[in-house]
């Protein structure tokens, strides 16, 4: 126990974290335990609005949340290389917009 089992970027608003932080290690831990499960990568545009720091309640404002394909972890993929491709596939959704 005493692991996350959502992956996020590690610091608390967007600009703490861009370029992006590496992902937390409880993602590998996720697609290890759950291999069948796929991973869908996500991009929450304007989070930093709608969720101020040190706010209980988010703002009424649009946001706007971008979904990738599915990852799951390959066979021999060691832990270093997933978590890299899965924050390539979070940076890519950013400039999907």
């Amino acid at each position: 126990m005493g692991r996350r089992p959502v992956s996020t970027a590690g610091s608390s608003r967007l600009e703490d974290i861009w370029p992006l932080s590496p992902l937390q290690e409880g993602l590998y831990a996720l697609a290890q335990a759950f291999p069948d499960v796929p991973l869908v990568p996500a991009w929450i545009d304007n989070v930093q609005r709608v969720m101020p720091k040190g706010e209980v309640v988010p703002v009424p404002i649009l946001c706007s949340v971008t979904f990738g394909a599915p990852l799951q972890l390959t066979e021999g993929e060691d832990k270093r290389a997933f978590l890299e491709r899965a924050r390539a596939a979070v940076v890519a959704l950013r400039k999907v917009r």
